[in-house]
Parts: structure tokens; sequence; C-alpha cells
């Protein structure tokens, strides 16, 4: 029962795919927001592709993911590992409410 009401709710999201991720690539800003607040939880994670390749989330990882506003108004930041060059493509698919 708790198994089929979590893919009620996983269906119920908006899927968002190819979104390009908010924020200066000049080779020194780390930190990118996305248009609108995501879903971050183990059973749904955002994913973040530089240049097409798929970056891993997680402490000592390609990228971390935050909350700007404080805990409970909704994960909207990227902190990259490495800052991306003006020249590379960053986008982000994620599941929004």
């Amino acid at each position: 029962m708790a198994v089929t009401a979590r893919l009620r709710d996983i269906a119920a999201l908006k899927t968002r795919e190819g979104i390009s991720l908010l924020g200066i690539k000049d080779g020194v800003n780390v930190m990118f927001t996305t248009p609108e607040p995501f879903v971050q939880n183990p059973n749904l994670n955002i994913k973040v592709y530089l240049n097409g390749q798929r970056l891993w989330n997680g402490a000592g990882n390609d990228y971390t993911v935050s909350e700007s506003g404080g805990p409970g108004t909704g994960y909207d930041t990227v902190v990259l590992a490495v800052p991306p060059k003006g020249f590379e493509n960053l986008i982000a698919d994620y599941r929004v409410p």
C-alpha cells in the first residue's frame, strides 16, 4: 500500500528536462539555480549534465544541492565542484510539485 501511494505521488509530479541552470559560467562561479524549486529526496534527485555528461550528486562528488531560502523553502541551488567555463553547456532534469 505504501509503495503504491509513493508511486502515485511521484506520477503527480511534473518533469522538467534539459533546463539550463541559471548563473554565470566564467570558470570561477560554482553556484547555479533552477528557475523553480525541485523535489529532492532519496527516491527523486535532480540530474545535472555538463556538456552532455551526467554529473554525480553528493559530498565529494560533482555537485551538491541546497535550499537557498533555508530549510523547507524548496531545493533550488546546485553547487558544482568544478566551475564551468562560458562555452560549456550546463543543464538539469528534475521534478517539481
